[in-house]
């Protein structure tokens, strides 16, 4: 019995390359901001997505594989070219992968012009039109973030906000939905996440190692 343990026990270690945590994440693109703070780039950002709970499990390009410990996160890292282009870069628990230019819309550019608009603009909380003391009828909210931290010169600033806050998606109508989506934070992360589908249903991001 002690015989078989141990062989399950060297199958799963080869099997199991990583299981890496947010501050694995946070760690790489800190490394990478880093570096465009030596080279003197002016305006870069990253926007980083999670689900509480939510674990991914994948095969690396070496044939090993890694799953998120506790919690997916993945980061992609975006700094300025010129006027209509930037580059991006994905992180996420298992590793970073290679830099990807990428042509700004006009949407784009305009929300990444209203520094102001970003900076003080605040997404409010899911707020519904009726207080309903009985709520079993409310459906379960899958709670998933973002996180965003701008580096604009010397404007530095961070924003975050629940997805469920954008929503009508629960029994009583969200008082807060029209204000929250109005918001330039909300339409820069509208486009972005448009752009970001595009390239990942497209393979265009490949990993580095």
């Amino acid at each position: 019995m002690k015989k078989i343990f141990l062989i399950f026990t060297l199958l799963l270690s080869n099997i199991i390359f990583a299981q890496n945590d947010e501050a694995f994440v946070d760690t790489m693109v800190a490394q990478k901001m880093a570096e465009f703070e030596m080279q003197d780039i002016p305006e870069y950002f990253f926007r980083k997505n999670y689900c509480d709970g939510n674990i991914q499990m994948m095969i690396l390009p070496n044939g090993k594989m890694c799953t998120s410990k506790s919690t997916y996160y993945t980061t992609y890292v975006f700094w300025k070219v010129d006027e209509e282009n930037m580059k991006v870069q994905k992180f996420d628990n298992c590793g970073s992968f290679n830099a990807l230019n990428v042509r700004l819309n006009k949407e784009i550019m305009k929300s990444l012009k209203d520094k102001q608009a970003l900076k003080t603009g605040e997404v409010k909380p899911y707020e519904g039109v009726k207080i309903d003391d009985n709520a079993f009828g409310n459906m379960s909210v899958k709670s998933c973030h973002k996180e965003y931290k701008f580096v604009f010169g010397d404007q530095i600033f961070e924003k975050s906000f629940k997805e469920f806050d954008l929503t009508n998606d629960s029994k009583y109508k969200n008082i807060n939905a029209k204000h929250n989506q109005s918001l330039q934070l909300i339409i820069l992360d509208n486009e972005l996440s448009n752009l970001l589908q595009s390239l990942e249903e497209s393979g265009k991001f490949i990993r580095e190692n």
